[in-house]
């Protein structure tokens, strides 16, 4: 699955025009638009948001079908670019005030550039049998110019001159596109970058050029072993299911064989994107420091242009259970790039996208994560087997979709740990046979719960690049109330939800995967594209004896003991001592915490520099 970038700002430019200046190419402005029912230009209620958040959200939707969640931020009034001239340590030792500070923390720490990500809910997935990696290769070529900005790069020049950077993404069922500007920039930035969704060239000329860069990526991801380990798990899905497709696409797949088998791959590829890149499957979400009719206005008459096919938006839900097959269920050797030994257990459950309200993934990986008194790690730190664990809904690097969801437990072994990694994996099957015995928790999920809550209510202000990427993702999953919260918040305890899940996580059903330098010579079997060295052997009939009838419970694991330690009361409290000459008030900055007297001064602390 290639999570990987389309383009930087800074890149190259073979084809680089003149830019035209902001407002140049772009129809008059009209009048705010307004529909029954819109809020003025307050936000929409009904949006859930953090009581930190300063910004004001609006949902819409455009007659095409297009989502939009506009986002306006008024919380600074400084450009990150327009106070780059600044120099922090220079700001401070020229003014050496409280207030100067002030006035450089709102510079340093505003979320000031606009930015706008776009969703599109189709992915490697859809990609025909015989062009894989097109979706990936179409994700490139919608860059390639436009018919209102013919230039190859031209918006990459664009964003380049004005202090932007771009990005692109391609998932399993989802095709993400994002960029961040300059204010002052944004709008006339949206209206180029909208022209890809709306008449992008894709000229057959570039195509030779695109092919190697989609190349050029394959190339660079092939000695990763997370990318390694993703593509051999893949392989071991069902005959015919999408997951067993090569995402990634490489001058193979789409020039050299397509050439031989005498395929038109630019018709492929225009018809890809007419079938696809549809209005009705997209959404998409826009930061900036503007008032939120001004944005709907922008994203009104900019977006309405984006045509909707009227097809139906491609469905695999039909296709559960990818992984309920023979060659899953055994223990696989890899031969690793980097010299580690860890062991993978994974399960292949049903998608748990419907129960996002539940999180039971969330609430197991807590558990099997949980490092103190009675975990996994704990146990396997005290015999020197294991340096680190990681228990979750890794997903194996694939995002959550329609067809099944991963729960995985990687652990970072020790020399010891590796020479001993059955017994490893056996005391994680005693921990979740002792989960499914106890049953869930509702005293555990509470405190999850109650955790995440606060952290929601106290965040911190992501880059808005990040923030409307991840935004517009949420579009496709969950309603609008849950826009912000989704996939942050655990809002009801389930049982039978939970339990259900758990009753999964059975010995019978695992894979196995032990990476190691040492299984060098006895893996002589190669993965098809990342050429991954690895063996397949059945479970040893002593272990899987051992698992197939009731494991028996051990004595050192036990639930996580009560945490008394949960804030539940964060009212400032009156100072109980007299006022001194010492620093009161701390303001952190990118360089570290500065320390400030009552008089408005600074002081700097014994080994800080200025």
């Amino acid at each position: 699955m290639p999570l990987i970038n389309k383009s930087v700002s800074g890149s190259g430019a073979s084809n680089q025009a003149a830019v035209p200046e902001q407002g140049e190419t772009l129809p008059p402005a009209v009048e705010t638009i307004t529909t029954a029912g819109a809020p003025g230009d307050h936000g929409d209620p009904e949006i859930i948001k953090s009581p930190s958040d300063p910004k004001e959200y609006r949902y819409i939707e455009l007659s095409n079908g297009l989502r939009a969640l506009l986002i306006s931020d008024f919380s600074s009034e400084v450009g990150r670019g327009e106070s780059s001239k600044h120099n922090a340590d220079n700001y401070f030792s020229e003014t050496g005030s409280l207030q100067a500070l002030c006035s450089l923390c709102v510079c340093c720490c505003t979320r000031v550039q606009a930015a706008a990500a776009l969703c599109i809910g189709v992915g490697s997935f859809s990609d025909p049998d015989d062009l894989p990696g097109l979706a990936h290769f179409l994700e490139h070529m919608v860059f390639m110019g436009s018919e209102k900005y013919p230039a190859e790069n031209d918006f990459d020049a664009f964003l380049k001159k004005h202090g932007g950077s771009n990005n692109a993404a391609t998932d399993c069922e989802r095709t993400v596109f994002q960029f961040d500007v300059q204010r002052k920039y944004f709008r006339d930035a949206l209206h180029r970058w909208a022209q890809f969704f709306i008449c992008p060239l894709m000229l057959e000329d570039a195509m030779d050029r695109e092919v190697e860069a989609v190349d050029s990526e394959f190339q660079m991801a092939r000695p990763s072993d997370f990318h390694r380990k993703e593509m051999l798990f893949g392989s071991l899905s069902k005959a015919g299911h999408p997951m067993g497709k090569f995402f990634w696409g490489n001058a193979q797949t789409l020039k050299h064989d397509p050439k031989e088998r005498q395929i038109d791959t630019y018709q492929r590829l225009r018809d890809f994107w007419r079938r696809h890149y549809s209005a009705h499957y997209m959404t998409l979400a826009v930061q900036s420091r503007e008032t939120l009719d001004t944005l709907e206005e922008w994203v009104r008459q900019i977006f309405i242009e984006v045509p909707n096919n009227g097809e139906p938006r491609p469905d695999f839900s039909h296709l559960q259970e990818p992984f309920d097959t023979p060659a899953f269920k055994k223990l696989y050797r890899v031969v690793p790039v980097r010299k580690v030994h860890a062991v993978t257990i994974s399960w292949a459950v049903p998608p748990q996208g419907k129960h996002y309200r539940v999180k039971p993934l969330h609430y197991i990986s807590w558990l099997v994560g949980h490092e103190g008194a009675g975990s996994i790690l704990s146990l396997l730190r005290k015999r020197c087997w294991a340096l680190a664990l990681c228990g979750g809904n890794s997903k194996t690097g694939f995002e959550e979709n329609t067809t099944y969801s991963i729960f995985s437990i990687s652990i970072t072994l020790t020399d010891g740990g590796f020479q001993n990694f059955f017994q490893v994996i056996h005391l994680v099957f005693q921990y979740l046979k002792m989960l499914q015995t106890l049953g869930p928790q509702e005293r555990i999920y509470e405190e999850i719960q109650q955790i995440g809550d606060y952290e929601f209510q106290y965040q911190e202000q992501t880059d808005p690049i990040e923030f409307v990427e991840n935004i517009c993702e949420n579009m496709q999953l969950f309603p609008k109330m849950d826009l912000l919260t989704g996939d942050q918040l655990m809002f009801e305890f389930d049982s039978q939800v939970i339990g259900s899940v758990l009753d999964l996580l059975t010995p019978q059903r695992a894979n196995l995967l032990l990476l190691s330098p040492d299984n060098q010579g006895r893996c002589l079997l190669r993965e098809r594209w990342f050429g991954t060295c690895f063996s397949c052997d059945d479970i040893p009939e002593k272990w899987s004896q051992r698992w197939a009838g009731n494991l028996e419970l051990h004595p050192d694991f036990h639930l996580p003991d009560e945490n008394r330690f949960i804030a539940t009361d964060f009212a400032l409290k009156e100072s109980d001592c007299p006022d001194t000459e010492f620093p009161v008030r701390i303001v952190k900055n990118e360089r570290g915490a500065l320390w400030f007297k009552k008089d408005n001064t600074f002081k700097i602390p014994k080994g800080e520099t200025s």
